[in-house]
């Protein structure tokens, strides 16, 4: 009676050691794993593609199987669900007959240069909690540096009308999508041009464009300053800044002095011959 007992008890323990067991082998048989990012590296301010592979080394989920991107700052979810219900797996599916789990992530602005985290966790149903693993996305960081200045004038004194070119140089790693410029509303100047705006579009890393306005300054003013607004994108992210450019003028004694203003005798030439003029007619009256 005793050894039935025991038997019973061996057989009973057995059981509830397959059953508390069994969870964990089919926990800890499946598995995901990061096989590919697409750009790599990805860039700061762009968007990467990244691609998992599921694998299940033990028997057939009893539930469906659910995966689930946590992307933290530098990343975010672009498009899509953070959510995948893959199904049931089968048992034994790995290798070319594992499950592929693709994600759009977008990289921010303001990351930093080098591997940077990224969670993924793993469940059976809605309550059966399998495994949550860290992966890591290789992001290079570019120097962003988009300067904007004066290119060449024909304003020279106050007073004066002419063309201001106005040049953009960009001196950074990124090439540069749907430029546009716009010189803003100042007191300083009237503009004479048609248009206060200007639609450069591209501008590749260590390339330069340049723009042409026709304006006009007052005989009070001795230092122009002109308002820019320039807006441009980088792997679809918006950027917007403003600045005020400068332009020193000359007096006219100035101008003249270094040859930027020809000095012009015409008047001096007709007030001389006039002067003449007179005097040969006074002296021939006195003459008489």
């Amino acid at each position: 009676m005793v050894k039935g007992v025991n038997n019973y008890l061996r057989v009973f323990s057995t059981l509830l050691i397959v059953l508390l067991v069994a969870p964990l082998i089919s926990a800890q048989s499946i598995q995901i794993g990061l096989i590919n990012q697409d750009p790599d590296p990805v860039h700061a301010g762009s968007v990467v593609e990244v691609k998992f592979k599921l694998e299940n080394f033990w028997q057939e989920t009893r539930e469906e199987v659910i995966v689930e991107i946590l992307p933290e700052f530098p990343f975010s979810l672009y498009s899509g669900s953070a959510t995948k219900n893959i199904g049931v797996l089968e048992g034994r599916q790995s290798g070319s007959d594992a499950v592929i789990v693709d994600y759009q992530i977008k990289v921010d602005a303001d990351a930093v240069d080098g591997d940077q985290e990224i969670k993924v966790s793993v469940r059976v149903g809605e309550t059966e909690w399998i495994y949550e693993d860290t992966f890591y996305i290789d992001v290079k960081k570019e120097k962003l540096n988009l300067k904007t200045y004066i290119r060449s004038s024909e304003l020279i004194t106050p007073g004066s009308k002419g063309k201001v070119s106005i040049e953009l140089a960009n001196a950074g790693g990124y090439n540069i999508e749907f430029l546009e410029l716009t010189l803003l509303p100042s007191g300083d100047y009237k503009l004479l041009s048609t248009s206060n705006y200007a639609y450069i579009g591209d501008l590749d890393s260590d390339d330069t464009e340049s723009e042409e306005f026709q304006i006009y300054v007052s005989e009070e003013i001795s230092e122009v300053k002109i308002p820019v607004k320039v807006v441009y994108e980088i792997n679809d992210y918006t950027y917007e800044s403003e600045e005020s450019l400068k332009l020193q003028l000359l007096t006219e004694e100035e101008a003249i002095n270094i040859g930027l203003i020809k000095v012009s005798y015409t008047k001096q030439i007709w007030l001389g011959i006039l002067i003449g003029l007179v005097l040969l007619f006074i002296f021939r009256k006195f003459k008489k």
